[in-house]
């Protein structure tokens, strides 16, 4: 955690995630029902999916801080990514059936007139979704959770789909009916690229993928502190959900005093996790 502030924050996120998506979609599914807008109802089982998201979220935090034991020595951080990838499935199915359905009602060309009630609605989702989405995306990054990070991204979709229903339901107002069905192929749209997009960056961290290129830069900066005492062989570094695993090989110099070498390795792991702002664990692998 890089603010103290941001705890509460953090604590609260994952019920308030679900409490708000549950509100949202049965306010987006009754007014889209009794007001005749077929992009809000979908949005609304959008909606709903998200709530199967934050939850699927809270039990990927929950396994994910269980500490490491003999059989997964690097902890339970990966989970999360496997919660994220759970998460983008779940939308990925939401956004097959309101593309389908969307498309059914524009090839048999239904007139669709929403009521002025449905306006609300979409206004509704749109201002909670952003405020869901803007306290999503900052503990995400504070935590570094893939899983949060996953669930403020759907968070974004889901306002710009909210924009695209409201979009619709005032254009069928206007006299083009075939608005609303349509903004909901839109919506449908936004759930697929960001499904794509979002399992892609999991998967590579189910792959071990390394660190950023400015945290490995970091770390060397600060093993070539110390390059007249030992000579750096090899340096590997992975994600490990908001973890990371930082592992240095070195080779100790002959003119090095054998007594400073815990030192060395209490300083580089200090100043490296100090500078990466990141939980985890740094090994050291010394050889003469």
């Amino acid at each position: 955690m890089k603010h103290k502030a941001c705890e509460k924050c953090v604590d609260s996120l994952g019920w308030t995630n679900v409490g708000g998506n549950s509100f949202i979609a049965l306010v987006k599914m009754y007014l889209g029902f009794v007001g005749g807008s077929t992009a809000l109802f979908a949005d609304g089982i959008h909606s709903f999916g998200d709530v199967a998201g934050s939850i699927t979220m809270l039990l990927g935090l929950k396994v994910a801080k269980n500490s490491h034991s003999n059989r997964f020595p690097y902890g339970f951080g990966k989970f999360e990514y496997i919660a994220a990838s759970v998460i983008y499935v779940l939308l990925f199915l939401i956004g097959i059936y309101i593309f389908i359905n969307a498309i059914h009602i524009i090839l048999l060309k239904h007139p669709i007139n929403p009521d002025m009630v449905t306006i609300i609605g979409a206004l509704i989702s749109l201002a909670a979704n952003e405020l869901m989405y803007r306290q999503s995306i900052c503990a995400g990054n504070q935590l570094n959770s893939p899983s949060m990070i996953a669930n403020a991204h759907e968070k974004r979709a889901d306002v710009w789909s909210s924009l695209a229903v409201l979009i619709g339901i005032i254009g069928s107002k206007m006299g083009f009916h075939f608005l609303d069905p349509l903004m909901a192929l839109v919506v449908s749209f936004f759930i697929f690229n960001i499904c794509i997009t979002m399992t892609y960056q999991s998967i590579k961290g189910l792959m071990d993928s390394a660190l950023p290129k400015k945290d490995r830069e970091t770390i060397l900066q600060e093993i070539d502190k110390y390059s007249t005492e030992v000579e750096l062989k090899n340096l590997r570094t992975r994600e490990i959900g908001q973890k990371v695993s930082i592992e240095i090989e070195a080779k100790v110099k002959a003119n090095m005093i054998l007594e400073n070498l815990d030192m060395i390795k209490f300083k580089l792991r200090e100043e490296i996790m100090k500078k990466i702002e990141r939980e985890g664990e740094v090994r050291f692998f010394f050889s003469l």
